[in-house]
């Protein structure tokens, strides 16, 4: 039979469990809910990075995708709501600085960059953000995807498909080991489609080694561009911009593997032709202070070309895309070059390269880039119309990802860990006093029990 007081005891233990069960209902639904409140907050708190425009003005027809060709029509890119790299790089026509002389007759390209390579300063462009077919400007992105993401003393077996790629070719010899290194080589300077197929299979093939590609794109702000293929041959989704394009020649410039395969002359490659492969830059040799360049067309494409060169301690790096054939693209590129390095350190940036994973300058730093006062390759952060630097803008423009947290949604989370940590203080408090109650209860028991035995040996009414 249990007594008054054990009844008690347990009423009291069961009432601590309850209020136990109670908070921690309480604590974990508060916790939750703050923690979804959160959340829900993030992404309230974190602005779109993408907005479409609202129509698609005459001066702007290639906003979105490239133009149509051969009845194919390119899904749009979502286009952000400020240009990258400042904001008169989102005009269509012509975007030069005050007082100097209009881009020099023969250019047909479409659309150009011209860029100082050491700040990324935007000399001038032209419709510097339009989307076009990249033909071999993609290429670029290959190889620069492959340097950062594959080890490049690891072994490749040409293929008969690598080999079966139509197109430009430094004709690899099928069941020839090479290494990533020499693949990246021969892909810079002899354009090698079959280069560029090994690389992409070594990258995981297909699908893989695309989103490898895109994914480098997004890291490095180029927002224009989507890879369709590795090599540049036609897709209808494919898409990059004369701001991407010298983006990316930039950014490969500073990995050394990629300078030294874009100045050197040639080659030496097992299995190849006569075991060389010659740089297939028209530039090289034709123009002083030539650092490299890729040139390349489609029927889809027209004539696109990237390259770079210096004189007197500056270098530029070019970029332009939809070029007709009446003049050489090697030789518009060189036009461009020599309109460049005239006003080169004596007007205002239009804009700047943003590398977005490189560092951030300063205003300061910004102002002085047209004086040489930046270390190669650093990196410069969008400027506008007045050449002022916009770090936040370009900044939220090239990041991919954003906080599922917000602005707010982290400190409401530490609200929630803090509640939780209240309730596990008081469930321990809890159990401490059950094991204190349960203890006194332990010691009263025995206490009566010893009592009683006391009392059987030795009874106070003097029986045996």
């Amino acid at each position: 039979m249990v007594s008054d007081e054990d009844a008690r005891g347990g009423v009291a233990s069961l009432r601590l469990v309850s209020v136990s069960v109670r908070r921690f209902t309480v604590a974990l639904t508060t916790a939750l809910g703050v923690i979804l409140s959160g959340v829900g907050v993030g992404h309230a708190a974190v602005p779109g990075q993408w907005h479409p425009l609202p129509a698609q003005g005459q001066d702007c027809p290639y906003r979105e995708a490239p133009p149509p060709s051969g009845g194919e029509t390119a899904a749009p890119l979502p286009v952000p709501e400020s240009p990258p790299g400042g904001t008169r790089l989102g005009e269509c026509g012509d975007v030069l600085p005050e007082n100097v002389e209009a881009p020099p007759p023969g250019v047909t390209a479409e659309a150009w960059v011209i860029a100082d390579l050491d700040t990324g300063a935007v000399l001038a462009a032209r419709d510097p953000h339009a989307r076009h077919y990249p033909a071999t400007t993609i290429k670029v992105l290959t190889a620069l995807t492959a340097l950062r993401e594959l080890n490049l003393d690891d072994m490749v077996v040409a293929t008969q498909e690598d080999i079966d790629q139509v197109g430009v070719k430094v004709n690899l010899a099928p069941g020839t080991e090479y290494t990533v290194r020499q693949l990246v080589q021969a892909l810079v300077m002899g354009s090698g489609n079959d280069a560029a197929h090994a690389l992409s299979r070594q990258l995981g093939g297909g699908g893989e080694a695309l989103g490898a590609m895109n994914g480098v794109a997004q890291e490095v702000g180029a927002l224009d561009t989507r890879a369709g293929t590795e090599s540049g041959l036609h897709h209808p989704d494919a898409s990059i911009s004369a701001f991407d394009a010298a983006l990316f020649f930039r950014t490969a410039l500073q990995e050394p593997e990629f300078a030294e395969a874009a100045r050197n002359a040639q080659l030496d490659l097992p299995g190849v032709p006569g075991g060389v492969v010659i740089n297939a830059s028209e530039l090289l040799g034709a123009y002083d202070g030539t650092l490299g360049g890729l040139g390349g067309s489609t029927e889809e494409s027209l004539f696109t070309f990237v390259g770079a060169a210096e004189r007197d301690g500056r270098r530029l790096v070019v970029s332009l895309l939809r070029a007709t054939g009446e003049t050489g693209i090697a030789q518009q590129a060189a036009t461009l070059l020599d309109y460049g390095f005239s006003f080169a350190g004596e007007t205002d940036p239009v804009g700047s390269l943003v590398i977005a994973d490189g560092p951030e300058e300063t205003d300061d730093a910004a102002g002085s880039e047209q004086a040489g006062d930046e270390e190669p390759g650093g990196a410069t952060p969008g400027a506008g119309d007045d050449g002022e630097t916009g770090t936040e803008e370009a900044a939220a423009q090239a990041a991919p990802d954003a906080s599922m947290f917000g602005t707010i949604g982290l400190p409401l989370t530490g609200l929630a860990g803090a509640a939780i940590l209240f309730f596990a203080f008081l469930t321990l408090r809890d159990r401490r006093a059950r094991k204190v109650a349960a203890a006194r209860r332990a010691a009263k028991e025995q206490e009566e029990a010893q009592r009683a035995t006391e009392d059987w040996l030795w009874p106070k009414d003097g029986r045996a």
